[in-house]
């Protein structure tokens, strides 16, 4: 029996393949280029981003007391944990000492000690121990634990804001009743890789949000799978874009309650302001880009996420061949085509063009323009 959400998403798809037809906006959108190449505007998104909240991880992968998690988020790197009594807590993962990260990767620990000097802190950030305490008399230790910032667990994801003064909490609500189809609590962490990209941020997200570009750039390895009568629904600021697998015509003849629980495709997340889940049936990833030095250049985060503990040889072979996989396909295909787009935005094109058929890199845009005219984001 199919999830409602998948059902519907399903009776749409097929409803296009019988009209040849896609998911569209009412009109193009002209975007000016120096979105992606001014340095104004490279400041305005920077200024935007660090005031807004941002999904970095699973809650399945801190489910437990003392498991925790790195992230870095604009170049901020920042751990979070469970605690003895179960609170979700963040913090700046940064020693009060001299600024070395106290904590690497992910696992389990009773405290995080800083492998510098070995300056100690509890789950609840406060500093425990400091070798030669009493080379520091007036220093105020007591007041020199890691920097809490505000963290929240909602629809199994985790959502952090790099201010104390960032509303996390609501941050998922508009999206909230399509994420809670997906068991997001139970993911755990696999592996993530970075890669240093020579584009615009917004360039490394928009190569997600369409299907215009599959059956060119992905000729070999995605349009052999899938149909481009793609499916696109926006909930607030956030969005979702679903690309059906070509086998979904099978379904036709097939009464409903036969039709798998999930959804015969690939389905992409759009979490603002620059979040990516991905969802395939028996796979998960996680995909987060940000802005670095410049207009242009960012960085991409690329984790594949696990359904439940990874713990035989076999589940980490498949796995990896899923992330490799993946990764074949953004380093080979679609990091590429957005630095070339780079390369020619900086030779004086006025604008780019998003079509009807793009309606989700439109809804993209106008999100990120409506935030950079915001005030910060309070609680």
């Amino acid at each position: 029996m199919p999830q409602p959400e998948a059902a519907d998403l399903t009776r749409r798809v097929l409803a296009h393949v019988d009209a040849n037809t896609f998911d569209t906006e009412k009109a193009v959108w002209f975007e000016p280029a120096e979105a992606f190449v001014s340095q104004r505007r490279h400041d305005a998104d920077v200024d935007m981003l660090k005031r807004t909240p941002h999904v970095v991880g699973w809650a399945g992968e801190v489910a437990e007391p003392g498991e925790f998690v790195t992230r870095d988020v604009l170049g901020v790197p920042i751990v979070i944990t469970r605690t003895r009594d179960r609170v979700l807590r963040a913090f700046v993962n940064v020693c009060a000492h001299r600024g070395a990260v106290v904590a690497e990767g992910c696992g389990k620990a009773r405290a995080f000690t800083c492998n510098y000097h070995g300056w100690t802190y509890g789950l609840d950030g406060r500093l425990t121990g400091a070798p030669d305490r009493r080379m520091f008399e007036g220093a105020h230790l007591e007041e020199r634990g890691l920097r809490e910032i505000p963290v929240s667990e909602r629809c199994g994801l985790l959502t952090v804001g790099l201010d104390a003064a960032v509303d996390v909490k609501s941050h998922l609500v508009d999206v909230e009743d399509a994420l809670s189809h997906y068991d997001f609590g139970s993911r755990r962490h696999y592996e993530t890789r970075r890669f240093d990209v020579a584009a615009n941020w917004k360039l490394n997200l928009d190569i997600n949000f369409e299907g215009y570009h599959i059956k060119y750039a992905h000729s070999e390895t995605l349009a052999p799978l899938v149909l481009d009568n793609c499916v696109a629904d926006t909930f607030g600021r956030h969005a979702r874009f679903g690309i059906p697998f070509r086998h979904i015509v099978d379904l036709r003849d097939m009464p409903e309650s036969d039709w798998s629980p999930d959804f015969p495709g690939i389905l992409a997340w759009f979490l603002f302001p620059s979040t990516v889940l991905i969802e395939v049936p028996g796979s998960v990833q996680m995909i987060r880009v940000y802005p670095d030095s410049g207009p242009d250049r960012s960085v991409t985060y690329l984790t594949q996420g696990a359904l439940g503990a990874v713990v035989s040889d076999t589940d980490r072979a498949w796995h990896t061949g899923l992330l490799d996989a993946n990764c074949e396909v953004l380093v080979g295909e679609d990091i590429p085509q957005a630095e070339s787009c780079q390369r020619g935005l900086r030779t004086g094109l006025d604008h780019v063009v998003f079509g009807r058929n793009e309606p989700l890199l439109q809804h993209l845009s106008a999100a990120w323009l409506e935030a950079i005219s915001e005030p910060t984001v309070c609680a």
